[in-house]
């Protein structure tokens, strides 16, 4: 019975985002099937939480079974009458054809794709065996995702405490991790730690999924898969996805919304960009709820590449001013819509902007002196990424000339972005010591790896396609 209330759980904030996203998409489809349910079930259930945190503190409902059900059961109400609208009034879709990128493939590198999925289906179900059977013992799940979301589902009630002691560092957090926890737990009616940490192989399923996805719109399914593959090989990534830490579900959400925003500013038909900014400010939008560092460091740089982008599409002729300024709606309402309640909430209980830590308080800024070690130990030599770092860094150097000028310069200049930004913060200010201390650094990397991944495989194709 358990197990049946999981699934319930994961199904219904899955249709009700499949109806979100479907209803974002509109006329012109450019998702894939799989997609848009991964798709779906990820922006679902943050987006499920998030309405779910608003009616609570504004006293509509309790974190009960009932409470969360009420909130599951409108939600899916009210998209299913929108969606029945546009589809009784509107044109019906044009079928989504993705660009011609079959190739042939040997038998031999069949033989070898299939072994490597088999393999890489193996150690995801025996690393899913020994989380939903060993009882959690990492810091981060105990004292923050996993004790919020008990206190949630043993009180009904969002406690933010009052003390640092009381919970009130932690309570900075989105909580989004721990409410999800809270929902499943409601659900089935008792508290099981391996049932709860279960729902982070779903948000690791759902990065494989998306990036395989994203890699098949550019390219044939062997380099997809081969992508895919790279990804869940990583021993830090599939380590994080396959324990109760909430960087591989930050992860997925910017894997979506940088693809999707990507994809819409290289796309050519002006229907088809539509569709997918749409996507991607939706995408934008709840990526602020995910965690702390989204809000302050991934999502400014989002809005500069989508910006910059619209800017040099409307110089190109490319795009109309109307068109820009149907996207900067779009995005602008959702990220007012989410972001705006859930700041306010910050600042009216002063809670934090950084990882459990004030942006405000005093940093030193200067040079850091050992940080420039630790980094280069600890992304070439740890072995946590195996030679993806390398491997990027001599592709970009050997396609530095074509690069700015290619489809994938918005996706390039966003991964540099981000990485040059998270290296300068531990090389000239006091968070050093989250680099030193090895709290933080490779965190970061965990987060943009499946973007690292996305941009390897399809600079290595290129690569390999001109030699």
């Amino acid at each position: 019975m358990t197990f049946l209330w999981f699934g319930i759980g994961i199904i219904l904030p899955a249709f009700t985002g499949w109806l979100l996203v479907r209803l974002c998409e509109g006329r012109h489809l450019v998702l894939f099937a799989p997609e848009r349910w991964a798709l779906g079930f990820l922006l679902g259930l943050t987006g499920t939480m998030f309405v779910t945190f608003l009616a609570h503190i504004a006293g509509l409902i309790l974190f009960t079974r009932l409470g969360f059900l009420s909130v599951q059961v409108t939600f899916a109400l009210l998209l299913i009458l929108a969606r029945f609208l546009q589809w009784k009034f509107s044109p019906r879709p044009t079928p989504y054809a993705p660009p011609h990128t079959s190739s042939s493939v040997r038998p031999w590198l069949t033989f070898l794709l299939i072994l490597l999925t088999v393999w890489t289906i193996a150690k995801i179900a025996l690393g899913t065996f020994i989380l939903v059977s060993t009882p959690p013992y990492f810091d981060d799940t105990l004292k923050n995702w996993n004790y919020r979301a008990k206190v949630f589902t043993l009180t009904h009630r969002l406690d933010i405490g009052t003390t640092p002691e009381e919970n009130g560092s932690l309570s900075g957090y989105p909580p989004t991790v721990p409410l999800s926890k809270a929902w499943l737990a409601t659900l089935s009616g008792q508290w099981n730690e391996g049932l709860m940490n279960s729902i982070h192989i779903v948000w690791f399923l759902v990065a494989l999924i998306l990036l395989y996805c994203a890699l098949r719109h550019r390219a044939s399914m062997p380099w997809a898969l081969l992508g895919t593959y790279l990804l869940a090989s990583l021993p830090l990534y599939l380590f994080d996805g396959l324990n109760a830490y909430a960087d591989v579900f930050l992860s997925a959400h910017l894997l979506a919304a940088v693809t999707l925003t990507t994809r819409g500013l290289t796309e050519t038909d002006a229907r088809r960009r539509g569709s997918l900014l749409r996507l991607a400010a939706l995408a934008t939008g709840l990526l602020v709820i995910t965690k702390n560092e989204a809000l302050v460091l991934y999502l400014p740089l989002l809005i500069a590449i989508l910006i910059g982008g619209l800017a040099f599409l409307h110089r190109r002729n490319r795009m109309s001013r109307r068109e820009i300024q149907h996207i900067l709606a779009w995005t602008a309402g959702w990220l007012f819509a989410i972001g705006a309640p859930w700041i306010l909430f910050k600042w009216t209980h002063g809670l934090t902007f950084g990882n459990a830590k004030s942006l405000s308080g005093s940093y030193s800024f200067g040079w850091q002196p050992g940080v420039p070690y630790v980094l280069w130990v600890n992304t070439f030599f740890e072995g946590n990424w195996h030679l993806l770092f390398p491997l990027l860094l001599l592709l970009l150097v050997i396609g530095h000339k074509h690069l700015l000028r290619s489809i994938m310069a918005p996706l390039a200049l966003f991964v540099l972005a981000a990485t040059l930004l998270q290296t300068g913060l531990f090389l000239f200010t006091s968070l050093s010591a989250e680099a030193l201390r090895q709290t933080g650094l490779a965190r970061g990397f965990v987060q943009l790896a499946p973007l690292a991944v996305l941009l390897t495989t399809l600079l290595m194709r290129d690569t390999l396609r001109k030699e």
